[in-house]
């Protein structure tokens, strides 16, 4: 007999809703576009039809495995839109033959042993928008309101991270820095057993235990003029190759030409300012960091946990980072919510949707896959 597979969704899944042609960011442009082989294969069989669609998908070979995608740079506009900007793959076949990416986004869908998953990507706005009407915090919860924790290990880590980032009294930043502090704890013994992992976990049920982690890295000295800097660079490296890309030009054109060539001295003395005043928004924001951390931070592997949850950080810091330059810009000094929520989007893409690349850009910089998590306080978590 097949056991029963549990659905949960995230907070406000049913209320989603596909605003269409009224949405700012489209989905084709700004991310690889992947297709799953059973949508590939489908699209051979109406080869007739589909020539000029399948001279548009380039094979990646990964061992004995083939990947799909469309032949396009990720910053690029997917090459099946036409001059209207309508898929051409519905326009000569139906909606029916979109690959399951095209046709699911932005639900995202994570099954394992015993329940189903369904979150949603903060790479689309409205969704975003959802968010920011919760009034309290965002949960993923189980259709027949049966929510017995799952024995998987992998989850049981993701728990974890769930419980310290919704922890009250604590700062966002310092929440962030705490679970990635417990993950890279348990990625560097490699003598961990499934036992000392779980008996690790628990230690982080402790506030006191938290606490004391914080007070370690409060009581080094970045400096401030370093600290902004460094993030600035990042900023301006993470985004050169997409400020002149259409649907991200208006959010980063800007920002990124005031980034380079303002002194690093005025943007540190309006810093601290910022970063209290930034601090009201943080229930939005952790909602949205705890929703990438559902649907992103699934893997049994600690150092692909470790990996995702340090793209969510990189992002959260890029996402500040921007509005902060537009508040440094700004004659009245203020913070508008709806920057807030069109970087989180705009990173979402970015970061979350490139990541392969993100990783890269990080090996190549500090030849390691992983961040030290000196570097992370450094850029702006302390």
């Amino acid at each position: 007999m097949n056991k029963k597979i549990e659905i949960f969704k995230i907070s406000n899944y049913d209320k989603f809703k596909c605003i269409a042609d009224k949405c700012r960011f489209t989905c084709c442009e700004g991310w690889d576009v992947s297709i799953d082989k059973d949508t590939y294969n489908k699209w051979k069989k109406e080869n007739h039809k589909t020539g000029f669609i399948l001279n548009n998908v380039k094979i990646k070979k990964c061992g004995s495995k083939r990947e799909y995608f469309i032949n396009k740079e990720n910053h690029e506009a997917c090459a099946l839109l036409d001059k209207q900007g309508l898929c051409q793959v519905v326009k000569t076949l139906g909606e029916e033959y979109l690959s399951f990416t095209c046709h699911t986004f932005p639900r995202i869908e994570n099954i394992f042993e015993d329940k189903k998953e369904l979150s949603l990507s903060c790479a689309c706005p409205e969704v975003v928008e959802l968010i920011s009407k919760l009034t309290g915090k965002i949960n993923i919860v189980s259709e027949n309101d049966n929510n017995l924790k799952s024995n998987l290990l992998e989850l049981k880590v993701r728990d974890a991270i769930i419980n310290i980032m919704q922890m009250e009294k604590f700062s966002l930043d310092e929440k962030l820095i705490v679970s990635f502090q417990m993950l890279l704890t348990i990625l560097e013994d490699k003598n961990f057993t499934e036992k000392n992992l779980i008996e690790e976990l628990e230690k982080y049920k402790s506030r006191d235990y938290i606490q004391k982690h914080i007070e370690i890295y409060k009581k080094i000295d970045f400096g401030i003029n370093d600290s902004v800097e460094e993030i600035n660079y990042l900023f301006l490296d993470m985004t050169k190759n997409y400020k002149e890309v259409a649907i991200f030009e208006i959010f980063l054109k800007d920002i990124s030409d005031f980034a380079k060539n303002i002194k690093i001295e005025n943007l540190s003395a309006a810093w601290q300012d910022y970063k209290s005043l930034f601090e009201q928004y943080n229930m939005l924001n952790e909602n949205c960091i705890i929703s990438d951390i559902l649907s992103s931070c699934i893997s049994y592997d600690i150092f692909d946990m470790a990996i995702s949850f340090q793209m969510i950080i990189v992002e959260y810091l890029l996402v500040r980072y921007a509005v902060f330059l537009k508040y440094c810009m700004s004659k009245n000094k203020e913070i508008d919510p709806q920057d807030i929520k069109d970087y989180i989007v705009v990173f979402s893409r970015i970061i979350g949707n490139n990541t392969q690349a993100v990783i890269e850009f990080f090996r190549e910089g500090f030849g390691k896959d992983v961040l030290d998590i000196e570097y992370v306080c450094f850029i702006g978590l302390f």
